[in-house]
């Protein structure tokens, strides 16, 4: 229990046919209510930081703030560096208290993707953090991923067994048609390639871009067995609504903690909502 990597969480998750949620954060608020969402469901968690996010607050306030708060949880709690592009920012990760890396060489040629993520598997390996690695490239706008709909690559079911094994890592991120950000208009998932990679594969395989998919489509992916899915955009319009409703209900009062309050509870709703469409309410 406590602060952990996402080795055990995400392998047990795979073997028990249940998703861990992986949710990004945007300050101490968002990460105190994702951990009592946890703890409330007692549910294993993986907390993500975007790069944006890192620097804004910081590589020694992050591993403080959620290493003090996972020591009193009770449940397996995890931080990972989401879409880690910079080598020196991942690197800082690593040195400061991450425990776990997701490095995106996604945009990269094969072999280039596979020197870059090996590189970083070496170094985060030395130190017990776990890395997951990327093939393939969703669409859509996350932070400083932009990738449109043109430079969408599909995951090739037989280079992802080649490339977990040629990178060490310990899960790995495919694309299947999923995309960052709020989804418009139909939904296209490619179902029979996430079927064939889980198939030819025994390592945890991840779903990036899950925010706002359609129910049917969401309860699919799920059935298929990723072990961590990704909630991000989800979040961000939960907080930035939170506090747009505190300031049109309250607009003569000024009162942060307030409308922070409201951003945490609302998080917190959310991240139990998917813990339990998910499968990992009650399995910490």
């Amino acid at each position: 229990m406590g602060y952990i990597n996402t080795r055990e969480m995400l392998v047990k998750a795979r073997k028990e046919n249940y998703v861990v949620g992986a949710f990004n954060i945007v300050d101490s608020a968002t990460m105190s209510a994702a951990i009592k969402a946890a703890v409330i469901k007692r549910s294993p968690l993986i907390i993500q930081t975007s790069q944006k996010t890192v620097l804004q607050m910081g590589y020694k306030i992050l591993p403080a703030m959620i290493r003090a708060l996972a020591e009193d949880a009770g449940v397996p709690v995890s931080m990972i560096l989401d879409h880690g592009t910079d080598m020196e920012i991942i690197k800082n990760c690593i040195n400061y208290g991450w425990s776990s890396i997701m490095v995106d060489g996604s945009a990269k040629p094969f072999e280039e993707n596979i020197n870059f993520t090996r590189t970083i598997t070496d170094i985060a390996h030395e130190k017990n953090i776990t890395v997951e690695g990327e093939l393939g490239h969703i669409g859509g706008i996350e932070e400083h991923i932009n990738v449109n709909e043109d430079d969408v690559l599909l995951t090739d079911p037989e280079k992802a067994v080649e490339f977990q094994k040629r990178t060490g890592i310990d899960s790995l991120a495919v694309a299947i048609g999923t995309k960052h950000g709020l989804y418009k208009g139909v939904v296209s998932l490619d179902f029979e390639r996430l079927s064939k990679i889980m198939k030819i594969t025994d390592f945890p395989i991840i779903i990036h871009g899950c925010s706002d998919l359609p129910e049917k489509d969401l309860k699919e992916i799920i059935s298929l067995g990723p072990s961590k899915m990704n909630i991000s955009t989800e979040i961000k319009h939960v907080f930035l609504d939170s506090m747009k409703k505190y300031l049109e209900e309250n607009n003569n009062e000024y009162e942060p903690i307030k409308a922070l309050n409201l951003v945490s509870v609302n998080t917190e709703n959310l991240i139990k909502s998917y813990m339990d469409k998910f499968g990992s309410t009650g399995k910490a």
